[in-house]
């Protein structure tokens, strides 16, 4: 069963999953040093490539760099995470690349596939941790796909906030207090919206007092009328 801060790591791929139990091998890897900006782009191809990267401090965002020269944040991890080299060069198709990419300064630790697969079989939480990573990204890209394809944006918006409810236990007055300090402009970005649009329409629920948006939460008070609005979007007035 998973927690609500791996449904929220989903949801909001800027929150990063938990720290796992990669601390007793890391003298067995070899030692980066990355610094703001910089990235990683290799590909294992082969058993003595780097496949798996333990963050011994800093942040990552997991990325695709399209052509044009924009780029698309799928992830983050941070200190005590792990993130996976890309594996024979599947995700970077045509111009398009995928690239792990510094936030800050940061330390990672890097292990080859033999390495990783030496230690699955030493130490079965090394497995555990590695389908976790695995799925956790998968899950990522799957929900932000059915939340933004062949959606309005009105749509999107309160498809999100519907999940965010249903992952979070509301209290004794029904009402839903979810931390979440991002930004409107970033809430746009996950969204594939506009920020105009976004601002919109979280001001036009605000005016409805079905929600309130703080710097560190968000207040759903009344779940029912968003699972009403998704039915009939045009209700909304934004």
């Amino acid at each position: 069963m998973g927690t609500p801060r791996d449904y929220s790591s989903i949801l909001m791929p800027s929150y990063s999953i938990r720290p796992l139990n990669f601390n007793q091998y890391l003298h067995l890897g070899k030692s980066h040093k990355l610094f703001q900006g910089e990235f990683i782009n290799s590909i294992c191809n082969n058993e003595e490539d780097p496949y798996l990267y333990y963050i011994l401090s800093g942040k990552i965002n997991i990325c695709f760099l399209r052509t044009d020269g924009s780029s698309l944040v799928i992830a983050t991890r941070e200190a005590g995470n792990v993130f996976q080299s890309e594996y024979r060069g599947f995700a970077s198709i045509a111009g398009d690349r995928l690239r792990f990419i510094a936030v800050e300064n940061s330390v990672i630790i890097s292990f080859t596939k033999k390495q990783l697969f030496d230690l699955m079989e030493q130490d079965r939480q090394i497995m555990d941790d590695l389908l976790y990573v695995v799925h956790m990204f998968y899950a990522t890209l799957c929900h932000r796909l059915m939340n933004t394809a062949c959606l309005s944006s009105s749509q999107r918006f309160l498809t999100w906030l519907d999940k965010l409810c249903r992952i979070n236990t509301p209290d004794r007055n029904g009402h839903h207090i979810i931390e979440c300090d991002l930004t409107q402009q970033q809430i746009a970005d996950l969204l594939f919206i506009h920020l105009t649009t976004c601002n919109r329409l979280i001001t036009g629920l605000e005016k409805e007092k079905i929600i309130k948006k703080t710097k560190t939460h968000i207040y759903v008070y009344n779940s029912k009328k968003i699972n009403e609005y998704l039915l009939d979007e045009s209700k909304i007035i934004y």
